[in-house]
């Protein structure tokens, strides 16, 4: 599994430690639940729940297992748990709306399991759901509904509106997907209207309509032939894992945002990609956390310390070691995806191929390293990170063409300088000795990047900052050359295209660092404290080995510092005082001692 790979074999072993830690989250809510009333509320009592239950498996264990084995109901479950843990739960709904999840997924399992029952379900925002059955809408205000089934129909009923399960009104039934490329199957369910949908406790319903399953199930059938065509083994083992996707809205182009859970093994929630490739890239992704996530209940690989946040390439904050480890993971399986896709792809989405590629290489390889060194693995973890060390180390000698690596460092460079900016204060004596030196013309004292006596300390800056402003940019002319063309010719509208880019970032991308520089230094008249303003400036520097680059790319946070108390006259004359005093040992990418958190 270390590798990456994580064949059928595995997934099998996964899927069963996971139904042994759902069924064990399943009890752990009814023991909760025993004796207090306040639990469920007018619903019927748990033990009453629990016995329809086990009718139900009795009658049919296939359909109560498949029912259980959902994602959404390890996240039902996380959730309800934590509000049955508090001493007086407080939310937005009744705690019984919760707990009310468990009669929901009881329903539906009788219903499919063909047992006659009655049982009341409660209703959110008008909708009452029967997992993989479908939901019921209800008008407003409704708080419960009852289903009543017998002899092979069901129906849902509040106050004088009813609904049969079917019905052409007001029924929704679940929506499932399913695509077969060269005898590989791939079966998921598109969930729209469940409460627990959003894979990070309850959401409000959303509403999927035909068009949008039909994009949906396009995309999953391309996305499925680029896999199984290219990587049929990833795409084996992507089969057997997962089962549920939440589809959100589509985000600004080159950044789809997907996401999945610890308590949700199969599941993910992808925004509308850009195309087949994004979404097939994507569902390595989420597979890749998938199957680290159950490793992580079985096995304990990290000793995390909250006070030590690390850096993170594909994140803006920084992280503690289990998340870091988690993106390692998640990012290997990308660089292998496009390893391969790379030589698939043709001469036109080759170029944006290879820059991915030799972009998550290097990020990858830089997190693997850290890891490695930090100290804070178990020896499973570490035999771990050593397998994927070696794993992600075989591709750093495969060649890239030099304009897409070009690309890739330039992406990296920024994303660190970026980060250092946002994420790192040194201490009130360290900050004010290089203020003082600044205004009295003498060399700064440098503090170390990590560690030492007084070492910077990592915060965590609220709200989107868009580090990847000039990264989009990239991947537009890499990937597509004629939309890029378009926005060098009407330069003032790059900001409502890419949130966050500038028209000097257009021209640092489209190849005119001096105009894009010029740019930079206007952006800093305007604003001294910008940290895009000054970071463009150090990837457009003429000189990208000389001390103004040195100390913009690789300490920004000594520049940014000074700035922010003593403003910044002269942008180059700053940046070029803090360079020359930059050696080696002061400019690292990062490294395995962390930051503390302030």
């Amino acid at each position: 599994m270390a590798t990456g790979a994580g064949d059928q074999r595995v997934i099998a072993e996964l899927w069963r430690s996971e139904r042994s830690w759902r069924l064990t989250a399943l009890l752990t809510v009814v023991n909760a639940c025993a004796g207090r009333e306040e639990a469920t509320g007018p619903l019927a009592p748990i033990d009453e729940t629990w016995s329809l239950l086990v009718e139900a498996f009795r009658a049919h264990p296939d359909v109560t297992e498949d029912v259980l084995s959902r994602p959404q109901v390890g996240i039902w479950a996380a959730h309800t748990l934590a509000r049955l843990e508090e001493s007086s739960p407080t939310g937005p709904e009744p705690l019984w709306a919760d707990v009310g999840y468990l009669h929901s997924l009881v329903a539906a399992i009788a219903v499919r399991a063909g047992v006659p029952f009655e049982l009341d379900v409660p209703v959110r925002g008008g909708t009452a759901v029967l997992p993989t059955v479908g939901a019921a809408t209800f008008p407003p205000g409704t708080t419960r509904a009852r289903v009543r089934a017998a002899d092979g129909r069901a129906t849902l009923m509040a106050g004088d509106v009813t609904v049969p399960v079917g019905a052409r009104d007001g029924w929704h039934p679940s929506i499932t997907v399913t695509v077969d490329r060269h005898d590989v199957p791939l079966r998921v369910e598109l969930l729209d209207r469940d409460t627990y949908r959003a894979l990070r406790g309850p959401s409000q319903p959303r509403t999927i309509d035909r068009a949008e399953v039909s994009h949906w199930r396009r995309l999953l059938g391309d996305a499925w032939d680029v896999l199984v065509r290219e990587q049929p083994d990833r795409a084996r083992s992507i089969a057997q894992s997962f089962r549920m996707l939440a589809p959100e809205p589509a985000e600004e182009r080159f950044r789809q945002h997907s996401a999945s859970g610890a308590e949700a093994f199969g599941g993910m929630l992808v925004s509308v990609p850009d195309d087949a490739v994004q979404l097939a890239a994507t569902l390595v992704h989420e597979t890749q956390h998938h199957k680290l996530h159950a490793l992580t209940h079985l096995l304990t690989l990290t000793l995390d310390d909250p006070s030590v946040r690390y850096y993170a390439p594909w994140r803006d904050d920084p992280r503690p070691v289990a998340g870091l480890l988690q993106g390692a993971y998640a990012f290997a399986g990308i660089a292998g995806f496009w390893r391969i896709h790379r030589r698939h792809a043709s001469p036109t989405d080759a170029p944006l191929a290879h820059v991915e590629f030799a972009l998550w290489r290097r990020q990858t390889h830089l997190v693997l390293r850290t890891l490695a060194g930090c100290g804070r693995l178990t020896e499973h973890g570490e035999r771990f990170v050593a397998t994927l060390v070696s794993e992600v180390e075989g591709y750093l000698g495969e060649s890239v063409p030099v304009a897409e690596r070009a690309a890739a460092d330039a992406i990296a460079d920024d994303h660190w300088a970026m980060w250092r900016s946002h994420n790192l204060r040194l201490s009130e004596p360290v900050a004010a000795g290089l203020s003082a030196a600044w205004r009295r013309g003498r060399e700064p004292v440098i503090p170390p990047a990590e560690g030492g006596s007084d070492p910077p300390r990592a915060i965590v800056e609220p709200g989107r900052i868009w580090f990847d402003g000039r990264a989009v940019l990239t991947r537009y002319r890499h990937g597509a050359a004629a939309e890029f063309a378009a926005l060098r010719a009407d330069p003032a509208r790059v900001g409502r295209q890419v949130a966050g880019a500038t028209g000097a970032d257009l021209d640092l991308v489209g190849g005119d660092p001096e105009a894009a520089a010029l740019g930079y230094l206007d952006e800093l008249a305007r604003d001294p404290t910008s940290v895009h303003g000054w970071v463009g400036l150090g990837l457009a520097h003429s000189d990208p080995g000389g001390p103004v680059a040195r100390a913009l790319l690789g300490r920004p946070e000594l520049v940014l510092t000074v700035a922010r108390r003593e403003g910044a006259a002269d942008p180059l004359a700053l940046a070029a005082w803090i360079g020359r005093a930059l050696t080696d040992d002061d400019v690292r990418e990062a490294g395995p001692a962390g930051w503390s958190v302030t």
